[in-house]
């Protein structure tokens, strides 16, 4: 009897390893997806105030003249650009320059480079990471196959859910904005910048920071949970042929 409740609870732990490393494999593919749209960066623009943000706090950087004289379609390319940059170990981050006064200037200081290219080792670091994910679902995922261990929609939502829940939870107790500055101490260097007014920042000016990355973790939870359910549909038709069949 306790080899059997031992045996049950060590297949529940793996299904719900399994869940989660689904969803964070969800969330790795819709990290890479919303990249190729930019995050839906030219729809935050008009929507969430960037271009206000910009018109309002351009005129008062202490380091760059004439940003808020760009186009949207500037904007938008710097961003693109930015974008491309830490999806590609930082490389064209120097480089990022709009034109004031018939000259090319650049956006980005060497701080916010630097930090640019720690968000850029970061995303690396995620990609190497979302590969073990992978490897842990999907073995994980073989032997739930080979054990007859399925699993419906709804089970799998609800294991998923309570969990999203929870974080959902916390994140409300804590304060969102007061988490995303505590991630941003402890995953960065602390001799590296990473907090930049809007006045000394041309970056967080474009990017409305940190209301922004609001907005792209809503869309990333959002493309990650279809994708998750599009994962769920996928493997139970999959599964269709070799599960027991119902009897009346």
């Amino acid at each position: 009897m306790r080899q059997t409740r031992r045996d049950t609870s060590a297949s529940f732990g793996l299904s719900v390893i399994w869940i989660w490393a689904g969803f964070l494999l969800s969330l790795w593919i819709s990290w890479h997806l919303l990249a190729k749209a930019d995050f839906f960066y030219p729809f935050w623009y008009d929507q969430a105030g960037i271009h206000e943000n910009i018109e309002r706090y351009a005129p008062d950087n202490r380091y760059r003249d004439g940003f808020e004289n760009t186009s949207r379609s500037e904007r938008l390319a710097l961003f693109h650009g930015i974008v491309e940059a830490i999806q590609h170990q930082g490389n064209g981050l120097d480089t990022l320059a709009y034109r004031h006064n018939g000259q090319n200037v650049l956006l980005l200081r060497p701080p916010e480079i630097g930090h640019l290219q720690d968000v850029a080792h970061l995303i690396s670091w995620l990609n190497r990471a979302g590969l073990v994910i992978f490897g842990i679902w999907l073995v994980i995922g073989l032997w739930r196959f080979k054990q007859r261990q399925y699993m419906t929609f709804r089970q799998a939502w609800w294991i998923l859910g309570i969990g999203l829940c929870l974080i959902a939870l916390l994140l409300a107790l804590v304060g969102p904005e007061k988490t995303f500055y505590q991630l941003h101490v402890w995953i960065f260097p602390p001799t590296h910048p990473w907090f930049f007014y809007y006045e000394d920042s041309l970056m967080s000016t474009l990017m409305k920071a940190p209301d922004l990355f609001a907005y792209i973790a809503l869309s990333l939870v959002t493309t990650a949970g279809l994708i998750f359910t599009l994962l769920l549909y996928g493997i139970q038709q999959l599964e269709r042929p070799f599960r027991p069949r119902k009897t009346r």
